[in-house]
């Protein structure tokens, strides 16, 4: 990782660029002598972390977050301040700075925070990397799994029962059935599901079944009637009409394509369906 120290007051940089960083995981330290000077840095030099005064010449510390904040730059901030006024840490906090520390500042106390700062952006950038190879990979075929990554991060209750309806999709589920089964009123359901997906509970449940759909007209040579009856559909009609309007042709046609059509995500059959309404 990459710090940039900006700092007027050049026995501060001197003191912070003295500190044990490589022990932390920094690999090179930069130092700029005002804001001025730390934003061209911003601009021309990949910078992982930022510690700067929070008042300098030219610009800011809090200015120079709102920069960073404004233009989208991965790079976390610190601010030093021999201010303590709640109004600074509340201005800091809305620009996305990870901690401040009161000046003069002590090694005992700098250390630590860039060191918990440290762990959180490699956690951070562990987990993204994580989701962007599991989003660059084919569809899994393991519809929780599917599921638990198109809607990681919503409430544990939503995600419970969204699993459960990755579950037993096939067993004539609906609305009523699971808000009884989870002890809420089917609108109180409906909405939840709606707050946390952004989607209704009867789309997340179509596209589920779909997705099953899909994948048992191209692993096997069933009827149409009961490929639908076993992807949880009552109505072949009513499969027929979903399914077209959704991949553009009928699961007949879609069969005959067979490996030569590619296998749709959950979340992208959502997206899909919406388009068509």
């Amino acid at each position: 990782m990459r710090l940039l120290i900006a700092d007027d007051e050049r026995i501060i940089r001197n003191g912070l660029r003295s500190l044990p960083w490589e022990s932390m995981g920094i690999q090179e330290v930069l130092e700029a002598e005002n804001g001025l000077a730390a934003k061209n840095i911003l601009l021309d030099e990949k910078i992982d972390i930022l510690i700067s005064d929070i008042k300098m010449p030219g610009l800011s510390g809090l200015e120079l977050a709102e920069y960073i904040k404004e233009h989208s730059m991965d790079v976390a901030i610190i601010l030093l301040t021999g201010y303590s006024e709640f109004e600074y840490a509340r201005r800091a906090l809305q620009n996305q700075v990870f901690d401040y520390v009161l000046k003069p500042v002590r090694r005992e106390e700098i250390l630590p925070t860039v060191k918990r700062l440290v762990q959180s952006l490699e956690r951070e950038r562990y987990r993204a990397n994580v989701v962007k190879n599991y989003e660059s990979a084919s569809v899994s075929k393991d519809l929780s799994e599917q599921i638990f990554w198109s809607f990681r991060g919503i409430d544990e209750q939503a995600m419970e029962i969204l699993q459960d309806m990755g579950k037993n999709y096939a067993s004539g589920i609906s609305l009523h059935f699971l808000a009884e089964k989870y002890h809420f009123s089917a609108g109180y359901l409906s909405r939840m599901i709606k707050k946390e997906t952004g989607y209704s509970f009867s789309a997340i449940l179509n596209s589920i079944r779909l997705a099953a759909a899909e994948e048992f007209l191209q692993e096997n040579a069933k009827k149409i009637n009961l490929i639908c009856e076993r992807a949880g559909f009552s109505d072949p009609k009513y499969f027929s009409q979903v399914f077209k309007r959704t991949f553009g042709c009928s699961p007949g046609e879609f069969r005959k394509q067979g490996k030569e059509k590619r296998l749709y995500s959950i979340k992208e059959i959502l997206e899909m369906s919406e388009d068509t309404e």
